[in-house]
């Protein structure tokens, strides 16, 4: 009787040593799963806080390399444009209410509009992938806009009565600077030089990552930049809601 028992005793010793490799392998396993959730983890949150930090650290950055780069005025000319401008007036007159006619004056010039950004004003850079988000200073127009004086023309016509077409085209002359002034900053003068406005603030930025080594294929490849009039509660922020001011790639095949 007590050597069956024994038998059997010893009969179960190889089932608990069979059993025992496949729990330490079980536990293994559940540590090597557990460790990759957990870096997963920690590489997500430290990309979370890393990348403001590092949109804060470029923008410090390029701050500091501004003053030493731009024109001594902070002023750094972003776009110039000659466009056709015409302007006219009319003044009708009349005497015991009867009509005296009515004279039309026109001058027709071509102005020269220039176009610039305040280096010193606020810029931020952000980090977004190898995308480098500039939102740069609002460009403005350098006032007063010029005029091609030699190519000036001037017309006028007057009523049956109406003597005076020369005068007209004196006041209506000295009223252009300011005309023009109101229609640099318009929407449609200031459309028509945007992109320009654009290109010029990317190659200024570029010139600077190129400066500290960033601008290459496995760092910053691509550079957008976005004015503050395009910013409206937050849109324009994020680097792919804007198509690409610059790229490595562009710039390599524009360069061959």
């Amino acid at each position: 009787m007590l050597d069956r028992y024994k038998m059997a005793d010893v009969a179960t010793e190889p089932n608990l040593t069979r059993r025992l490799p496949s729990a330490w392998r079980l536990f293994i396993i559940a540590c090597l799963i557990a460790f990759a959730i957990s870096a997963g983890v920690f590489v997500w949150f430290t990309q979370r806080l890393t990348g403001p930090v590092a949109s804060v650290a470029i923008t410090e950055k390029f701050r500091e390399y501004v003053p030493t780069a731009g024109p001594t005025d902070g002023i750094l000319e972003t776009a110039t444009s000659s466009v056709p401008e015409t302007f006219t007036q009319t003044d009708s007159a009349s005497l015991f209410n009867i009509p005296l006619g009515t004279t039309v004056s026109e001058i027709r010039v071509p102005a020269v509009y220039r176009y610039h950004i305040q280096l010193f004003d606020p810029w931020k850079l952000i980090v977004s992938g190898q995308v480098c988000l500039v939102m740069a200073p609002q460009f403005q127009p350098s006032l007063p806009p010029a005029i091609l004086t030699d190519q000036m023309e001037k017309s006028t016509s007057n009523g049956w009565l109406r003597f005076d077409g020369d005068d007209d085209l004196t006041n209506l002359e000295r009223g252009i600077t300011g005309e023009l002034e109101k229609r640099a900053n318009d929407k449609v003068h200031r459309d028509f030089v945007r992109e320009a406005c654009r290109q010029s603030v990317a190659a200024f930025v570029k010139t600077w990552l190129m400066k500290e080594d960033y601008w290459r294929q496995d760092r910053f490849h691509q550079i957008v930049v976005v004015f503050p009039d395009e910013v409206t509660s937050g849109a324009g922020l994020q680097g792919g809601e804007q198509a690409p001011t610059v790229t490595v790639e562009a710039q390599s095949k524009s360069s061959q």
